[in-house]
């Protein structure tokens, strides 16, 4: 850990009960300040797991089995639910995927953006209506939406406040966690350029979370691809996503369309399970077409390559 670096996930592993097998086996990375970390991959691999587990947001059922995470050199996975609950919001902030969910349907914005002022900051009631003002207008929300309940807007409208919500407390580290879910190509763009346009303002760090390789590659600087649980390719992102080492990144990058893409040519799909979940080899061993006896026998360590990435591979 260096002094830039914010948040250090060490070999962190962790299982949902009564399952046998981790939803995260034995992740590492770093964030530092200011940085910006795309983390990718298909649904159930873990990726939300991790963000709630950093945020100390896990469900009863999910356990942490081994590893660490350090944030400002304090281990987040240490601390009691009353130092959890004074980190979360102040210096670890999280936008969700369901912005519906995420607000209470029954209070007007105004109220509950004014009481998570007053109970994370300390503001009095004045000063609050004007701070939640003042971070709604700059995401471009309008100027009655204080008065609205959550129902009232559009799905655009509802990620800008939890996005003012989350930036009005001005936190170290952003957890965005597919904050473009849902919603059309030009409302993500607004939403992403208020994202980042917050981020340099503040100098907040982000994780985010996402299917969609076209945002990542716009905003990330380093991209963590996971698969099962475990991340198969780390680095920088122009590199991976220009020359990926991993047989899992290149299937998903050649699953993506594009406009000049030959209409007769058949897209790339990445092959159905062709064996047991079980081998004690690579995870993606059984879905690879390029895989060996080495490949389903012994599980391949995340080390760097020639290209300066880190790739869990063995070829």
């Amino acid at each position: 850990m260096t002094n830039q670096t914010l948040l250090s996930v060490d070999n962190l592993t962790i299982r949902y009960k009564p399952m046998d097998k981790p939803t995260v086996d034995t992740v590492s990375f770093d964030i530092c300040k200011g940085q910006v970390l795309g983390v990718v991959g298909e649904s159930g691999c873990g990726k939300t797991t991790l963000a709630r587990t950093i945020m100390g947001a896990l469900p009863s059922a999910g356990v942490v089995e081994a590893g660490n995470a350090y944030f400002c050199e304090e281990n987040l996975l240490d601390m009691d639910k009353r130092s959890k609950r004074a980190m979360q919001g102040c210096n670890i902030g999280m936008i969700t995927q369901q912005s519906l969910s995420s607000l209470n349907p029954v209070r007007k914005i105004g109220a509950q953006f004014v009481r998570l002022l007053g109970e994370k900051l300390g503001l009095c009631r004045s000063d609050s209506i004007k701070a939640a003002s003042d971070f709604l207008r700059r995401v471009s929300c309008p100027e009655d939406i204080l008065n609205r309940y959550p129902f009232q807007l559009s799905g655009g409208q509802r990620q800008r406040v939890l996005i003012a919500m989350a930036f009005a407390l001005k936190p170290k580290l952003l957890i965005a966690d597919e904050p473009t879910t849902a919603l059309d190509v030009s409302v993500q763009a607004q939403v992403l350029e208020e994202i980042m346009r917050l981020k340099n303002d503040y100098g907040t760090a982000i994780m985010l979370i996402s299917h969609n390789f076209g945002i990542v590659s716009q905003i990330c600087d380093d991209i963590a691809v996971m698969y099962r649980g475990v991340i198969v390719e780390y680095g920088n992102t122009k590199t991976v996503l220009s020359e990926p080492s991993h047989s899992y990144t290149k299937g998903l990058i050649g699953s993506i369309p594009h406009l000049d893409i030959d209409r007769n040519k058949r897209l790339y799909s990445i092959p159905e399970h062709l064996a047991s979940h079980d081998c004690c080899g690579c995870t993606f061993a059984p879905r690879c077409t390029s895989c060996d006896d080495k490949c389903t026998s012994v599980r391949p360590s995340l080390l760097p390559n020639k290209k300066g990435v880190l790739a869990a591979c063995w070829r």
